[in-house]
């Protein structure tokens, strides 16, 4: 009996983790994405309605892409062309990463362990995010690691709804 119940003890959390990772399977649309100040208070990050989209697989992928929507069209018409200020402003209005993730139920976690990237040096980063379900097809997920891979106090709160299956788009 002793045995028994060690083996279910030890098997519990990847039972908890599977059952909790199956909950985010499928694909997200951003909803707000908002940023912590200094005095408790929160505005968004990338105006009232940023682009994004998240996707979660079963086999354990993940891909994300996030747009600030006020990022201005460019000036010439090969993007290959653009001014260094053009391509700054629109680097720095968007997020786009790919990789593998893990859920910890306990801890109440998603951990997006970075494989492909915008930015070079995200790559091999785990890019811990906290989570709740604030109703069964919409999820916060708030940054708890940045990504330097270093913890964060006021990381940027993030909130997606479930894209019904055979209804595709971000929007």
């Amino acid at each position: 009996m002793h045995r028994l119940c060690l083996i279910l003890f030890l098997a519990a959390p990847a039972a908890a983790t599977a059952q909790g990772a199956s909950a985010f399977i499928g694909d997200w649309r951003l909803i707000s994405f908002r940023q912590p100040d200094s005095t408790g208070g929160q505005h968004n990050q990338w105006g009232p309605a940023p682009l994004g989209i998240i996707h979660y697989s079963s086999s354990g992928m993940m891909a994300a892409q996030l747009y600030d929507e006020r990022r201005k069209p460019f000036t010439v018409p090969n993007f290959q062309d653009v001014s260094p200020a053009e391509a700054r402003d629109a680097f720095v209005g968007l997020a786009s990463y790919f990789g593998t993730f893990a859920v910890d139920t306990i801890e109440k976690t998603v951990t997006h362990t970075v494989q492909g990237a915008m930015a070079p040096d995200w790559i091999g980063r785990k890019l811990v995010r906290g989570y709740r379900f604030l109703t069964a097809n919409r999820i916060e997920l708030r940054v708890i690691t940045g990504p330097d891979g270093k913890p964060t106090k006021f990381g940027q709160a993030l909130v997606w709804e479930r894209i019904p299956p055979g209804r595709p788009g971000a929007r």
